[in-house]
């Protein structure tokens, strides 16, 4: 079951928004979220948050149409993001695309990015988009696909990532230590062929991006 959760960073463009919320069982506006669901004429599962961010007006219409709402005290010890990522898993979501999810608050968007981590340790498909990136975490081998010179990147998210061999890459890379805040791994490129990623331990996070 899959949830698309949208929040009030970067606001996702209209085409991002319509592919994420495809074959979508649950969809939740995360406080000022809620006024890109609106502003694109979608109605959603659940609106939730301090709504310190979205008007009145806004949570109104939805609250018109039925939609549940739970409101939180401004002052708290989670994010409206944390709350709808929780919510999604207590509706029983294996897979949870993160929208809104990055911005200006680099703050919010290193928390954002610590759910992913939640996500898989609880075998949980969970990714963060929006119009330049693609993010999310890997525990074990596996096989990515991309067009031909589309940008891939890679960070070590634990102390060290034993072993990381990276083949069909425009830069591979050979039973590497990939030690966290290390940047050799960031800009590859794809050639004609899926790139191969092993490694001996992780998590390993992947980062899709463009310009």
């Amino acid at each position: 079951m899959k949830a698309v959760i949208v929040s009030g960073g970067k606001a996702p463009s209209e085409k991002i928004l319509k592919n994420a919320i495809k074959n979508a069982s649950i969809i939740i506006g995360a406080d000022k979220g809620c006024e890109v669901l609106l502003k694109n004429n979608i109605t959603p599962s659940y609106i939730l948050g301090d709504f310190d961010s979205a008007s009145k007006e806004t949570i109104l219409k939805f609250e018109n149409l039925g939609v549940p709402k739970t409101k939180f005290k401004e002052e708290k010890d989670f994010t409206d993001t944390t709350s709808a990522f929780n919510l999604a898993i207590d509706k029983g979501c294996t897979e949870i695309l993160l929208l809104g999810a990055t911005g200006t608050r680099y703050d919010h968007v290193l928390g954002n990015i610590g759910l992913l981590l939640k996500a898989i340790k609880l075998d949980i498909k969970a990714e963060i988009i929006d119009d330049n990136n693609r993010i999310y975490l890997i525990n074990k081998n596996c096989t990515l696909y991309g067009n031909y010179g589309d940008t891939i990147s890679f960070q070590a998210y634990s102390k060290k990532v034993i072993g990381l061999t990276i083949k069909g890459s425009k830069y591979n890379l050979y039973n590497y230590d990939l030690e966290i805040g290390d940047s050799l791994t960031v800009s590859n490129e794809f050639l004609d062929s899926p790139i191969e990623i092993s490694f001996k331990n992780g998590p390993l996070m992947v980062l899709y991006t463009n310009d």
